[in-house]
């Protein structure tokens, strides 16, 4: 007998966005300033319960930003949370406390998709190993030069992590090339872990299928709009320091594609494009109906 694999009911929620020159992001874009949202994907699995896709901003990174030199982060990317945006808030709406998210999918540990995990008490998170290990003798101006800030991570993070990496290692198939394999988070098939090299360490993107049966691909900041990897344009050179490797973000970007390409009922859902939030709202609607 053939395993049914669960579908997710998915929320993609603005937590907040900053703002910066278009042209940063996008090679040949504007230069005036433009709004990235940060993006939590509210995942609710029907036996497993409700977990998330990264966590968007908090009231932490104020606070973690408080001091120089990290305070240069808040002043290169400007910040704004809407109380209506909080992370607290748009759970409540969807009758979801903060106690009640067991498990937090980590993309990477920029501050922008880590923010929140402080006011999550009961979950678990889950990273690709790579991605914890680059902590290790991390100071305050290394960390803040690759955009990451360990003062958002909970004092018992080590405690709660599970690596990704850990769970059961599966062949992505001939229509997911470049990207080779993933892991089955939670054994039944329904999340799968892609690594997508080249922005962080080791960044995981989030392969599942909606309640509408839709495959999506949450593909974090492998590119950061839809244009980037629909076009293959590159951030321009001034983000080459952000990134752990360059080449590696160009191929992946460069896969993105080819994978869109042959599967053209996929949503690759980039953490930050508001088009792409835009265009899965109406599924939203349906399924919180």
């Amino acid at each position: 007998m053939t395993r049914t694999v669960p579908r997710i009911e998915v929320h993609l929620l603005q937590v907040g966005h900053c703002r910066h020159p278009e042209w940063i992001t996008l090679r040949g874009g504007r230069w005036t300033a433009a709004e990235f949202p940060a993006l939590a994907a509210l995942l609710i699995h029907p036996t497993r319960g409700a977990l998330l896709y990264d966590t968007g901003y908090a009231a932490h990174f104020e606070q973690a930003t408080a001091r120089f030199p990290e305070k240069l982060y808040r002043w290169i990317t400007p910040v704004q949370l809407a109380p209506a945006q909080t992370l607290q808030h748009q759970l409540a709406a969807r009758g979801i406390a903060l106690g009640d998210v067991v498990r937090v999918l980590i993309s990477h540990l920029h501050a922008d998709h880590v923010a929140g995990l402080r006011d999550l008490p009961r979950a678990r998170f889950s990273a690709l190993r790579a991605e914890i290990a680059g902590l290790a003798g991390l100071s305050r101006l290394g960390g803040l030069t690759r955009a990451i800030l360990p003062a958002l991570l909970p004092e018992d993070f080590a405690a709660r992590l599970d690596y990704a990496d850990d769970a059961r290692c599966i062949a992505l198939g001939p229509l997911w090339a470049p990207f080779d394999h993933g892991y089955d988070l939670l054994g039944d098939g329904s999340l799968i872990a892609v690594p997508l090299p080249g922005h962080s360490r080791a960044q995981m993107g989030l392969l599942l299928r909606d309640r509408d049966d839709r495959p999506l691909l949450l593909a974090a900041d492998a590119c950061w709009s839809a244009r980037a990897w629909c076009e293959q344009r590159m951030p321009s050179l001034l983000a080459r320091p952000l990134m752990h490797d360059w080449h590696a973000y160009r191929a992946t970007l460069a896969g993105l594609q080819a994978v869109a390409t042959r599967q053209p009922e996929l949503l690759i859902v980039p953490s930050h494009c508001a088009e792409t939030l835009r265009a899965y709202a109406p599924t939203m609607t349906e399924a919180a109906a």
